[in-house]
């Protein structure tokens, strides 16, 4: 295996670990400084602020063999936004740590996903792609369960935030040393001759056919998974879960989907690859339905395991998808652009579900996102079918 990719992976994990769990500790530290459903939707939205406008620009930069850079900058913010997390004794200053950690989760992901089609060959997408988000995937299955063991060894009644998160601190400082590795620096050799093919503008690129199903599926399906980490703990406490269970069944989806990640190549060899992508949002839209239905932890672990198994299939097909949609001078503005669409979720949808989530409750919010899944499954199986993808 090639050490960029080794130092990249290793690196992703780690900065990983640190999104993943911080999230999780934001809605517990939003909760315990008086704040709501409704206050848990807004934090989730103002994470993909900053994103959803400057996704582009930093795919640009990545696309102009910035990529290094973007990933150190990227793993330094996160330093930044888990110390202003960690420190806030209000919901404003948490807010501003929320933005910061949204800002520092895009650099790093436009900079991963990019390296993929600067350094290598587009029939290793899949198999690179699989490989990144295992690691992802990895990551989140790593952090989670260390906030959650951290957090829940203080007193009965409270959760230990503080220690959570300086505990994700120090993961920052490593998963930032590690981007100084100089298998990561980005020469003009060690880059795939590219400059052949004109820059294509953001408009064309939406408008490319296939573009705007691959990013409307993304959106949903990763909107899903955010809209499940933050609601999870909500609903957890309204049903007597303690924050060992929420932890289990989070770390529980995560390994689901390393299990599906590790998989997809083996996969693709006895399914069609449109087949999977549909699968991503349908076989995940009745999990989600089900949970405020079956509030059993038990059951709903192995609904969301299921759910996660099918979301880990969809996010490397995505990104194959839309970097095939282009030529290769704009391989990672291509990917930006579906993390700009991913971002345009993860704001608006965030803001519906907490104004739900305020009147009806947070398993509402779990109806919602299973008919979300199940309009991108729709919006998929209607592109792939008629024409799919190569």
């Amino acid at each position: 295996m090639k050490s960029w990719f080794v130092m990249l992976c290793a690196t992703t994990a780690l900065v990983q670990a640190v999104y993943a769990a911080v999230r999780v500790m934001i809605t517990y530290k939003a909760l315990e400084l008086g704040g709501d459903a409704t206050t848990v939707g807004v934090l989730t939205a103002l994470y993909s602020l900053i994103p959803l406008v400057a996704a582009m620009r930093i795919g640009r930069a990545v696309d102009g063999r910035r990529a290094a850079t973007v990933l150190r900058i990227g793993t330094a913010v996160s330093l930044i936004a888990v110390t202003v997390v960690l420190v806030s004794s209000g919901i404003v200053v948490l807010a501003i740590g929320c933005i910061l950690l949204g800002f520092s989760h895009i650099l790093t992901m436009v900079a991963s996903q990019g390296y993929i089609p600067v350094r290598s060959a587009p029939e290793d997408y899949d198999r690179r792609f699989g490989g990144l988000t295992v690691w992802i995937s990895v990551g989140q299955s790593i952090g989670i369960p260390i906030v959650g063991f951290i957090a829940s060894r203080s007193e009965v009644g409270h959760v230990d935030t503080s220690g959570a998160l300086i505990a994700m601190l120090g993961v920052a400082v490593v998963a930032s040393a590690l981007t100084l590795a100089p298998s990561l620096s980005i020469s003009g050799a060690s880059v795939r001759a590219r400059t052949v093919h004109e820059k294509q503008s953001t408009r064309t690129m939406l408008t490319t056919k296939g573009m705007r199903p691959a990013v409307f599926s993304s959106l949903i399906i990763l909107t899903s998974m955010d809209l499940m980490t933050a609601y999870l703990p909500v609903f957890g406490e309204r049903h007597g879960y303690s924050v060992v269970v929420v932890t289990v069944i989070l770390t529980a989806r995560s390994v689901a989907a390393i299990l599906s990640r590790t998989l997809l190549t083996r996969l693709l060899l006895i399914a069609p690859r449109h087949w999977l992508l549909v699968s991503g949002s349908l076989c995940s839209a009745l999990p989600m339905i089900l949970v405020p239905l079956l509030p059993n932890p038990w059951v709903v672990g192995v609904l969301i395991s299921v759910a996660g198994f099918f979301w880990g299939l969809a996010q490397p097909l995505t990104m194959t998808w839309v970097a095939g949609l282009v030529n290769p001078s704009n391989r990672a503005s291509a990917l930006s652009l579906r993390l700009t669409g991913n971002r345009l979720g993860q704001v608006v949808i965030p803001l519906a579900a907490g104004t739900i989530a305020g009147t009806a409750g947070a398993g509402a919010v779990f109806v919602l996102t299973g008919g979300l899944l199940a309009a991108a499954a729709i919006s998929t199986w209607n592109t792939l079918f008629r024409a799919p993808p190569t």
